[in-house]
C-alpha cells in the first residue's frame, strides 16, 4: 500500500461527497519546511518530492504541513486582500478565495515568491473553520469559477460555536486566466440568517504533474 491512500467520490460540481485521507505513521509530511513551496513550476526540489512524482502515476496527491491561506478576520491593510472579501460572511453571499499563497497569522504573504501549492495542483485537501457565529446557517465550497451554490454544505453552524470540517475540493485552474486568483475556491454562505467568520487551511494537494522546461 502507498504511504498515502486517498478515496474520493467527487460530485459533478467539483465538491466531494466522501473523502478518506490516510497518512502512514512516520512518513515525512510536507514538501518543504512549513509546507511552503519556493517554485510553482518546480515545487520542492529533490527526489521523491512534489517536483519529482512517480511518472508511472501521473495523478499525484501530497500531504503538507497545514498552511493558512484565508481568514476573514484579517484586515485589508495588513493582508492586501480587498475589504469586500474580508469580514463576516452573511446569508446568500459568496467569496472567491485565492489558495496559492501561504500567509502569516496576521494575513501577510510569508514571501511573495513562496507558494502554498505548486502551479500544477488542481485540487486541495483543506480544513475549514467557522468562528464567532451569530445564528444558524451553513457554508458550501466549490471551484472558484462556480456560479451556483452546491447542493450540499461543507459545514453547518449555530449561535456562538466554533466548529471545523475537512474535505477535498477541485480548484479553479483555467490556464487562460491572465490575473489571480488562478487557483481558487468559492465559499458560499447559505440562505439562513446566521453569519460567521471563516478560516481556510490547506492540508494537501493533488494534480496532474508535467515537467516544465
Amino acid at each position: 500500500m502507498d504511504n498515502n491512500e486517498i478515496i474520493n467520490e467527487i460530485e459533478s460540481d467539483g465538491t466531494t461527497r466522501r473523502n478518506v485521507f490516510k497518512m502512514a505513521a512516520g512518513v515525512a509530511i510536507g514538501a518543504t519546511a512549513a509546507g511552503m513551496i519556493a517554485s510553482r513550476a518546480n515545487a520542492g526540489g529533490g527526489s521523491g518530492g512534489p517536483s519529482d512524482p512517480p511518472l508511472a502515476n501521473p495523478l499525484n496527491s501530497y500531504p503538507i504541513t497545514p498552511v493558512r491561506v484565508y481568514d476573514s478576520r484579517w484586515t485589508s491593510a495588513v493582508s492586501g486582500i480587498p475589504g469586500a472579501k474580508l469580514g463576516r460572511m452573511t446569508r446568500n453571499s459568496s467569496r472567491v478565495i485565492d489558495c496559492s499563497f501561504s500567509r502569516s497569522s496576521a494575513g501577510v504573504k510569508i514571501d511573495p515568491n513562496t507558494y502554498a501549492i505548486p502551479s500544477w495542483a488542481s485540487a486541495i485537501y483543506f480544513n475549514i473553520t467557522v468562528a464567532e457565529c451569530s445564528q444558524a446557517n451553513y457554508l458550501c465550497i466549490a471551484p472558484g469559477d462556480q456560479t451556483s451554490q452546491p447542493a450540499t454544505s461543507i459545514i453547518n453552524f449555530n449561535t456562538g460555536v466554533t466548529v471545523a470540517n475537512s474535505s477535498f475540493v477541485s480548484l479553479y485552474t483555467d490556464p487562460d486566466t491572465p490575473v489571480p486568483p488562478y487557483q481558487s475556491v468559492k465559499i458560499f454562505c447559505g440562505e439562513d440568517v446566521g453569519s460567521c467568520h471563516v478560516i481556510l487551511d490547506i492540508m494537501g494537494y493533488a494534480g496532474n504533474f508535467s515537467f516544465v522546461v
